[in-house]
């Protein structure tokens, strides 16, 4: 974080002497210090005190060098409530004029960054956004109780504003709200989520000195709320998430207010029902041989997965194609498991061979 100097009181002659003192260089800092006041202010009075330290994104060090990420208590919300938001999407010296480009990498055994070198880059085609500060909003995820996906997340978020130019806050307006499928999110996890404007109880926007702040919300949703959100919108969805008790808050492994009853996947008895499911998304198509090890795109090498089992075989197979690139594996078989006449595996068996030897024994349900 900038240790940016300090501001004091004076009379209106002072001030009007002080600024014509002052150098571009100097209003801006103060510009800076003054936008970063006023929303940690506002963030302490709408959800909860700041804790001491921003976690900042390695990648982005020259690129958003007064921004980071902030997690917290949010007592204001609820007594459980917790905010993971990004802290500076909004402030005067973005959108930025410059990009990173990873030249190297190293991860931890969970796959978490631990070291990242990168340049930076002048963009071709810098984004401006007339009347907005900065980029115009800042990007949070509502959960009860802490949790460390978020950041994940929110990193995913950060990077596609900040080095893509996606818009977030222009698309979620155009498009009364946002859908995307499947974001990593650290270990075995991906996530899909809805991005809306913030809602009731939430402040809809926070005034800043340079300008309206808007909030925007990601909230993980179901596979068959996805597909629901497509024909009845986004709107509609976010409509009956609140309706339904759910409201802007993320649970990556809850119910869907779309069937909150589930599925019985024992009682699917063939292919078609099976297909009917995966349409509702209720169910995934994925493969028993892998596509990427020569497998077949055949009706006999799919297998309908609820969606938990197909992430877990993903991640599995993952590692597998890990050492066949590394020319470690030779051999893959997978063997389906299935509980009476279910046209749905109960558990997959997969053996994977050669100089190393992995074998998972993966439960779809």
């Amino acid at each position: 974080m900038f240790n940016w100097p300090g501001q004091s009181k004076s009379s209106p002659s002072s001030e009007n002497q002080t600024a014509k003192a002052l150098t571009t260089e100097e209003q801006t800092e103060q510009l800076w210090q003054a936008v970063y006041e006023a929303r940690a202010a506002a963030y302490t009075s709408q959800f909860g005190p700041l804790p001491a330290d921003i976690l900042k994104m390695m990648n982005l060090s020259g690129v958003w060098p007064g921004g980071g990420l902030y997690q917290l208590a949010a007592p204001q919300l609820s007594a459980t409530a917790w905010l993971s938001s990004s802290f500076g999407l909004s402030n005067p010296d973005m959108p930025t004029t410059v990009i990173s480009e990873e030249v190297s990498s190293e991860h931890d055994h969970l796959g978490r960054p631990t070291r990242t070198t990168t340049r930076l880059l002048s963009k071709d085609n810098m984004a401006t956004y007339p009347g907005r500060p900065g980029y115009g909003y800042e990007f949070m995820v509502l959960t009860q109780g802490q949790e460390e996906w978020p950041l994940w997340l929110l990193q995913w978020a950060v990077n596609s504003e900040i080095q893509q130019d996606v818009d977030f806050l222009g698309r979620v307006d155009q498009y009364q709200g946002m859908t995307v499928e499947d974001i990593y999110v650290g270990g075995e996890q991906m996530v899909n989520i809805l991005i809306t404007r913030a809602r009731a109880p939430l402040p809809a926007t926070i005034s800043l000195p340079n300008g309206e702040m808007s909030l925007l919300v990601a909230t993980t949703i179901t596979d068959d709320e996805m597909i629901w959100s497509k024909t009845n919108g986004r709107n509609a969805l976010m409509n009956l998430l609140q309706k339904s008790g759910v409201g802007q808050f993320s649970a990556p492994d809850r119910p869907s207010v779309i069937h909150p009853q589930g599925v019985d996947y024992a009682s699917i008895k063939n292919r078609e029902q099976a297909e009917a499911l995966a349409e509702q998304g209720l169910l995934r198509r994925g493969y028993l041989f892998p596509l990427q090890f020569g497998g077949e795109e055949t009706a006999f090498n799919i297998a309908y997965m609820p969606r938990q089992g197909y992430m877990r075989k993903l991640f599995a197979d993952k590692q597998i194609n890990e050492l066949v690139q590394q020319g470690q594996i030779q051999n893959y078989q997978a063997h389906p498991e299935y509980l009476g006449d279910s046209f749905i595996p109960k558990r997959i068996r997969i053996q994977a061979t050669g100089d190393a030897n992995l074998n998972f024994d993966i439960d779809m349900y």
